[in-house]
């Protein structure tokens, strides 16, 4: 009698854990620059810091709603947490701006000689509540012996609609834009 309803019971158990739905994982892309990229070859730069804001350097897409809430998506997660995808993909966005050997990526060693040095601060990167990613940086570039020169950007993506997919994209698009302006800035 009692394995009457055991065998049920373990039956159900055992399809309440087949019957998770899967995490769906997005990245950052590469864009490639909208214009020429440029030939005068300068100092060599490395991004050294990305800090991101408190709260948004997670696996889980964050989004905002009204009311200074956050939506959390659980099942909707970055492939990494989102500060390396960051530095990663502003500095691949950067490399293929400026000409080439000039961005010395994560990972690379650092050349003997001069080399100028990118901290980034982020102040927000998000998207939410309306259908626009913001993302509102300060980038410091310091030249040993010289002075720090000191930029902020701020820049808005709009988005057709709050999705992860969405999201991911106008992402990816803020960074490429970051990646044109410092470009532009470093030359």
């Amino acid at each position: 009698m009692k394995a009457r309803f055991v065998i049920p019971l373990m039956l159900l158990t055992a399809c309440g854990l087949f019957s998770r739905s899967k995490s769906t994982f997005y990245s950052l892309e590469r864009i490639p620059p909208a214009t020429a990229v440029a030939t005068t070859r300068g100092i060599p730069v490395a991004i050294d810091t990305i800090e991101l804001p408190p709260g948004f350097d997670r696996r889980d897409i964050v989004v905002r709603k009204a009311d200074h809430q956050l939506d959390i998506r659980e099942k909707e997660q970055w492939s990494a947490s989102l500060e390396p995808m960051v530095l990663h993909t502003l500095a691949f966005d950067l490399a293929s701006r400026l000409p080439e050997g000039m961005v010395i990526l994560p990972g690379q060693a650092r050349p003997a000689g001069a080399v100028r040095a990118i901290d980034v601060a982020v102040e927000d990167f998000a998207a939410g509540p309306e259908n626009v990613v913001v993302l509102d940086a300060r980038w410091i570039v310091r030249e040993s012996g010289g002075p720090s020169a000191t930029h902020h950007e701020q820049i808005r993506i709009d988005i057709e609609s709050l999705t992860s997919t969405n999201v991911a994209a106008g992402f990816s698009r803020a960074l490429a834009t970051l990646a044109d302006r410092m470009a532009a800035g470093l030359l």
